[in-house]
């Protein structure tokens, strides 16, 4: 009888720890839905919790960045998909032929949903950039949309 108690006290424990996980994993669900991108969005005035880097305008982004890289854009675009698919990003919605894409990344734990958006344009023989990272929830991101739009220009730079 003992060894019962302890397995019913040891899933109380485990249950009673995972409630608030389930618990927002049900808000996400409800609160987030997957968009249809299929134009550039814009970053909202005074966000906390999206980034953007294009010729026209930078949200949160280093104004030195070079939105045009010295490129084809079908290896510019290659290095795109690489890059997404390394850090497990997920197709939501993807055409080859105008350069455009919107991926979604994951948190890990929280598993909150990013929307990151880019799209290429050709400029002779280099490649315009514009890209777009914003948290579905939530006020602030913690820096995690600047930070994964930094890492994703420097594999755009590489293809240099």
């Amino acid at each position: 009888m003992e060894g019962s108690n302890k397995k019913r006290a040891v899933f109380i424990a485990l249950m009673f720890l995972a409630l608030p996980w389930v618990m927002v994993q049900g808000w996400i669900v409800i609160g987030a839905p997957n968009p249809e991108h299929s134009t550039m969005p814009s970053c909202p005035e005074r966000t906390m919790n999206c980034a953007s880097l294009s010729a026209g305008d930078n949200v949160r982004m280093d104004a030195e960045l070079a939105t045009v890289i010295e490129a084809n854009i079908s290896e510019v675009w290659d290095a795109w998909t690489t890059w997404s698919d390394d850090n497990g990003l997920r197709d939501s919605s993807t055409d080859d032929e105008t350069y455009f894409s919107h991926r979604v990344a994951i948190t890990p734990f929280w598993r909150f949903p990013d929307d990151v958006v880019v799209q290429f344009t050709p400029e002779g023989n280099d490649t315009g950039i514009t890209l777009y990272s914003s948290s579905r929830l939530g006020q602030s991101d913690l820096g995690v949309n600047p930070d994964r739009l930094e890492r994703l220009h420097a594999a755009l730079l590489a293809v240099q």
